[in-house]
């Protein structure tokens, strides 16, 4: 089982990649913004998942803090788009995003109660890296100052979600240790 999510999470960061690697230009920022809009909303329908089946106290609050702070940055972005009259734009590695994100959420959905936790905080991992890694590309290649401040500003709040997912996966799964 735990291969299996190994997997699907590898094939997430594959698929991911590809799409950002076969982009042919630079993405516009805001198609940068839609990339990162829709991971926020992956984000937030998977701890919005992870709510509704987890038993564990420390993931049900990792799970809030990630829908909470994953919103305000959404939130930061629709802000920012309104202000200058546009809106984040689709690309092809948003819509494969879209696709492999409602996919992960059928997968985890599937996973039964006791091997959940597991399955979620290696899907957190694996996305989280992918994020965190994208936005430091993202910062580099965004035109507009707010866009790259916006990531600037976003960044160590991933980061933050990243170590916390790898601290508790490796707490969820040892035996002993209160949840």
């Amino acid at each position: 089982m735990k291969g299996k999510r190994i997997a699907t999470a590898l094939l997430l960061l594959l698929a991911w990649s590809v799409c950002v690697q076969a982009q042919d230009r630079p993405l516009s920022d805001e198609q940068l913004l839609g990339v990162i809009f829709v991971a926020n909303q992956a984000e937030i329908a998977a701890a919005n998942l992870a709510l509704r089946k987890t038993r564990s106290n420390s993931l049900q609050v990792f799970a809030k803090r990630i829908v909470s702070e994953h919103a305000q940055v959404n939130q930061e972005i629709a802000t920012l788009t309104q202000r200058y009259g546009t809106q984040p734009l689709r690309s092809a590695t948003s819509d494969a995003l879209t696709k492999q994100s409602s996919d992960d959420i059928a997968d985890l959905d599937e996973t039964g109660t006791y091997d959940f936790d597991e399955a979620y905080l290696d899907r957190e991992v694996a996305f989280l890296q992918k994020l965190v890694n994208t936005v430091d590309g993202y910062i580099r290649t965004a035109r507009s100052a707010e866009v790259r401040t916006l990531l600037i500003r976003s960044r160590p709040s991933f980061i933050f979600h990243l170590d916390q997912a790898q601290r508790l996966q490796i707490t969820i799964g040892s035996p002993g240790l209160i949840h």
